[in-house]
């Protein structure tokens, strides 16, 4: 058995589970048996709508060392075969702790920390072993070729290349599952103000976790050229769909490469920077800025580069080959085979 230690919540939105169920669903279509550890049960009908074993520490997920006694004592009577861990709160002394009773796996996506564990994974495009100079780990897997996407964004399963219309007019707008600063609905309200991107019509991602949705159904209700759409189940599908697209850094930014969606991107945290950042200076797709650094300044620059991309077929085709060719989605089961060998 292979156990999987990650949190989801309001305030850290459902990235760490998620990129973790891409792994999880491939361990056990190769017959792997996998638990997921959580300090809250925020994620559990997101794990039992999969299908998914779970134990709920009932811990803060802020100060993991506090829950090593009781995890102990669970490792001493289960005896997985591997840990995998995601969330930046994990120190290198609960990894020692752990790694007294079983092989260690973790997501490392920052460049900034480097545990004694048996594998280090950090999938960003800009990641190589470099990053890592100490060599603590045993071993890393760096790059792109460990993005974990879903099935649905494999080149074998994902949708054809895109289909890039003369006439762009759908929008796709998605800012995170929890979205703390209700930046869907700032977005929206600044585009419907403005005539050149008023009539477009905008398809809004949320998360059940957030806070701000009764605001987004408000403005659905109001508004014929906006569509809510919550826990999508066909994301490939949706961002086919769509011609371009707004996206806060993160793993969205990789999912839209893969389909070849030409997108707009900006960041408000401090983990999403050097991905946006790496997407624009190499002219992968056009950024806005920071939200917590530029907030006056970034919708209005965010609603420009999306109306360019809109009057733009040429600009738009050439941004979609070049972005299929970063991703090819299969970095799940590059991940799980890699875990797999270390249980054996």
């Amino acid at each position: 058995m292979i156990w999987i230690r990650g949190d989801a919540n309001k305030d850290i939105g459902m990235g760490h589970v998620m990129r973790c169920l891409t792994v999880a669903e491939v361990l056990r279509d190769r017959g792997e048996e996998v638990c997921f550890l959580l300090a809250s049960e925020d994620a559990v009908p997101l794990l039992q709508k999969k299908g998914f074993s779970y134990m709920v520490i009932h811990s803060d997920y802020r100060q993991p060392e506090e829950e090593l006694e009781q995890l102990e004592e669970l490792l001493v009577a289960h005896t997985p075969a591997l840990f995998l861990a995601d969330g930046y709160f994990f120190t290198p002394a609960y990894y020692e702790v752990v790694g007294k009773h079983t092989k260690v796996a973790c997501f490392e996506d920052m460049g900034q920390v480097d545990p004694k564990v048996d594998l280090l994974i950090n999938y960003n495009i800009y990641a190589d072993e470099a990053l890592y100079p100490e060599r603590h780990a045993k071993a890393y897997l760096c790059g792109a070729g460990y993005i974990p996407l879903r099935e649905e964004f494999t080149r074998e399963s994902a949708p054809d290349s895109m289909d890039i219309r003369e006439k762009a007019r759908k929008v796709l707008l998605t800012t995170g599952g929890a979205d703390r600063y209700n930046l869907a609905g700032q977005i929206l309200e600044y585009a419907l103000e403005h005539p050149e991107s008023s009539n477009l019509e905008y398809y809004v991602v949320s998360g059940a976790a957030n806070h701000h949705l009764p605001v987004l159904q408000a403005l659905e209700s109001e508004h014929k050229n906006i569509h809510l759409c919550v826990a999508v189940e066909q994301m490939a599908e949706l961002m086919k769909s769509c011609d371009v697209a707004i996206t806060a850094g993160g793993s969205t930014m990789y999912e839209l490469s893969a389909v070849g969606v030409p997108f707009v991107c900006f960041s408000f945290a401090e983990n999403q920077q050097k991905l946006v950042d790496t997407y624009g200076e190499n002219g992968w797709s056009a950024y806005a800025g920071n939200y917590l650094t530029r907030e006056q300044t970034m919708i209005p620059e965010m609603i420009e580069n999306i109306m360019t991309l809109v009057s733009d077929s040429g600009y738009r085709r050439r941004l979609s080959q070049t972005l299929r060719t970063l991703v090819d989605g299969k970095g799940a089961w590059r991940i799980a085979q890699a875990l797999l060998n270390l249980c054996e």
